[in-house]
């Protein structure tokens, strides 16, 4: 890694083309030769339609997941033994089916997965 003094990265009169940093100087990933084409070409690959179905799987797979961590609370196991969390496991996969049918249903939107800070939604309530 090159990293560039930060007084003289703040003194150029280039800098916001060069970097995006805020703080310090620039930095740069020099990587021997073989590990930077093989890197050239995943990024190439990235943008081939071939490649873009094959991640929206595997996008629709982590939603899944994330769905899984945050409604059911499957980050940990709540019970000791592979029976019990297999039948967790089951019940989180139930809670998943059931919300999405009452969603499809219902005809609502997925909430969105970003949510306000309480900070935002403290001002949202005093201002209320």
């Amino acid at each position: 890694m090159v990293k560039f003094d930060t007084a003289t990265c703040r003194a150029c009169p280039v800098r916001d083309q060069c970097t995006t940093a805020a703080r310090g100087g620039r930095q740069l990933t020099l990587r021997p030769q073989e590990l930077h084409q093989a890197l050239a070409r995943a990024r190439a690959q990235q943008t081939t339609q071939t490649w873009k179905s094959k991640y929206a799987i595997r996008a629709g797979a982590e939603s899944t997941i994330h769905q899984a961590v945050t409604t059911g609370g499957m980050r940990r196991a709540r019970y000791r033994g592979l029976p019990k969390v297999a039948l967790q496991h089951a019940f989180a996969a139930t809670a998943i089916k059931l919300v999405r049918l009452h969603e499809w249903w219902t005809s609502s939107p997925l909430q969105s997965v970003r949510k306000a800070s309480h900070l935002t939604r403290l001002g949202h309530a005093l201002a209320a």
